[in-house]
């Protein structure tokens, strides 16, 4: 039984990222008005607006409601491969990560409280990779910490070049959301990989 489990975690943080960027990419193409220089990604599941359709919501909110709930279900096996007390405080981070992610297809713009959980998503994921991989470093584990926190990094860095060439609520504001949500796929399938890979979670 705790072997399926195990498995069926794993497999979890493989799917997770293919719901939701697939969710966001084909939402993107789906929208007859939408443009990479011009708009939001939010504004593909919004309520109403020039760029949205009822595909492109239920694609978009979808594909991140469904992402995030299946990335929480990749907790056990983070929780079950964990290594020290920091790889932990990371995991929990990432799990508010994924929880907002979640909130983001719950709560569609133009909600009050949209902007706030987009941001706690941003923010979180940053704050997760940091977290964790400073956990890994200190297992020993030099080139994956150093990738987890160079992702991390990456995320944190085009916001702040974004934040300090205009006005933060602009358009085009979509680039630097999927440069972000990218480097949350890239990091939940190469440490899915990693995890099934320890023996650990073979017994």
């Amino acid at each position: 039984m705790t072997d399926t489990v195990d498995r069926l975690s794993v497999w979890a943080g493989l799917v997770a990222p293919v719901l939701s960027m697939c969710g966001v990419l084909f939402a993107t193409v789906a929208s007859p008005r939408f443009a990479w220089t011009e708009h939001a990604l939010s504004e593909l599941g919004a309520a109403s607006g020039p760029v949205a359709t009822e595909l492109t919501r239920l694609t978009f909110n979808g594909g991140l409601i469904g992402g995030g709930l299946v990335s929480l279900g990749f907790g056990y096996a983070l929780l079950r491969a964990a290594r020290n007390r920091v790889e932990l405080t990371g995991i929990g981070l990432f799990g508010l990560t994924a929880a907002s992610m979640v909130l983001i297809g719950v709560f569609p713009t133009p909600r009050p409280v949209h902007f706030v959980v987009a941001v706690a998503f941003f923010v979180a994921l940053s704050l997760a990779m940091w977290t964790y991989g400073a956990g890994n470093l200190l297992a020993g584990d030099r080139t994956r910490g150093g990738a987890t926190i160079g992702l991390g990094g990456l995320n944190a860095a085009v916001w702040t070049v974004w934040g300090l060439t205009g006005e933060f609520v602009r358009p085009g504001i979509a680039l630097p959301e999927i440069v972000g949500a990218a480097a949350l796929a890239a990091w939940l399938v190469g440490t899915a990989i990693f995890v099934r890979a320890r023996p650990r979670l073979r017994q």
